[in-house]
């Protein structure tokens, strides 16, 4: 059997817009330019890759556009993308997934024959060469938005052929993400139809869930926030016999040339923000340096840690803002680098100990908290008169859920912080 060679995509989101940034952000003129054209640039770059790689097939799981956008300019995009392909001889097979269920397309388009699209019940398409079977691609649509259905369990090995054969899917496996758990299926439910390998789309991050039969997410094409940080693109699997059964091999092709990083800086001990400063820029430069080619921006979340005496100066927004005005040369680099916003996770300098020992209100504000911070019944005491009428609002209970205790220690800890600020002498 010849060595069968495709790329596995998803999650292109096309033409979606950014989330988490600032309008003053997204509307400068470079970093707009960049950010409106990202999800299309990963996507002419999952073309070029086919031209170059030239497999012998494109798959694409899922989530390729957004319904609520209804974008003309993404679903024709993709249309002339894979008319390219089809000069090449290179068959495309889409499911939809339930940001583009079968209800959002386009009638209009009139897709090539080398695009095979899933419809809302399991279908299989025998792929030949030189005349003979080279693989069998299952798969499956999203029919509505809110798919419930256990999808998986819906396919079944094609016992006509005995080539390689491929199942493609928009699910969420268990074990993954609890959050928008559509066509949700089983790790187990998966194996048991006897396919080699399955192609999965939904969940953002890059991961495979078993080797054999080869099961994996591509994850997204670009990341849409800052919690989808690091390399997006797609997979390409080399798939070879091995014995009985199958061995796929993938390697990871980047596509998104926006990145997105969080990175954290430590300011113990600092005192002059000229220091934070210069830590700032070179943490950012030495974030640009590091990233491969094909990053053409870097959009930055900043934690600050550690104690200094400037926690308070660093708190305050018009500050933060100064800063990141400081540092808008790096826009203009490449990659060029932004700073989305700086986390103020520090801590005012001092002897925390000693305050506790202290006979001021300082002293009894912090061991009032530190009884509170090793009870949740100490904690409560003082925290449900306060919070009662809130919660127990007729109204704003219905829109607001009370912090767990998790949540309630957070907010212990930021209110320490406020009383050490506000309350030491200066």
């Amino acid at each position: 059997m010849d060595v069968i060679r495709y790329i596995h995509a998803a999650d292109l989101h096309l033409d979606t817009p950014f989330q988490g940034l600032s309008r003053e952000a997204a509307q400068g003129n470079h970093l707009a330019r960049l950010l409106r054209e990202a999800t299309f640039t990963a996507l002419e770059r999952l073309f070029r890759f086919c031209e170059t790689e030239k497999p012998d097939f494109l798959v694409l799981a899922g989530d390729i556009y957004n319904q609520e956008n209804h974008s003309v300019k993404a679903q024709l995009k993709l249309r002339d993308g894979c008319e390219r392909l089809k000069s090449l001889g290179i068959r495309v097979f889409l499911a939809h997934g339930n940001h583009d269920p079968l209800a959002s397309r386009l009638a209009a388009v009139q897709w090539p024959d080398n695009v095979t699209i899933f419809g809302p019940e399991p279908s299989r398409h025998v792929l030949k060469k030189n005349g003979a079977p080279l693989a069998v691609i299952h798969g499956i649509s999203h029919a509505k938005a809110r798919e419930g259905r256990n999808l998986g369990r819906l396919f079944e090995r094609d016992p006509a052929h005995d080539c390689f054969q491929l199942g493609v899917l928009h699910c969420t496996v268990d074990g993954e993400s609890k959050a928008d758990r559509y066509a949700p299926c089983s790790l187990d439910d998966l194996k048991s139809t006897g396919l080699d390998a399955w192609a999965l789309g939904h969940v953002h991050e890059r991961k495979t869930l078993c080797e054999s039969p080869f099961i994996a997410y591509s994850g997204n094409a670009q990341g849409l926030h800052v919690n989808e940080a690091g390399l997006r693109g797609c997979l390409l699997v080399t798939v070879a016999p091995r014995g009985d059964a199958f061995a796929c091999e993938a390697s990871f092709l980047r596509l998104g040339p926006v990145q997105w990083e969080r990175f954290e800086l430590d300011l113990e001990n600092v005192e002059h923000l000229d220091e934070v400063e210069r830590r700032l820029t070179q943490l950012l430069e030495q974030a640009g340096e590091a990233t491969e080619p094909g990053c053409e921006a870097i959009l930055a979340r900043v934690s600050l840690k550690g104690r200094t005496r400037l926690d308070a100066v660093l708190r305050d927004a018009a500050n933060q803002e100064d800063l990141a005005e400081r540092l808008a040369h790096l826009n203009t680099g490449v990659p060029g680098i932004w700073l989305k916003d700086l986390r103020v996770e520090t801590a005012p300098l001092g002897d925390r100990a000693e305050y506790l020992q202290r006979e001021d209100l300082l002293g009894e504000a912090l061991r009032l908290s530190e009884r509170m911070r090793h009870s949740n019944e100490a904690l409560r005491e003082v925290s449900d008169p306060a919070l009662n009428p809130l919660f127990g609002h007729s109204r704003l209970r219905k829109v607001l859920s009370r912090p767990d205790d998790a949540q309630m220690q957070v907010l212990l800890h930021e209110a320490e912080r406020l009383c050490m600020d506000l309350l030491e002498a200066r």
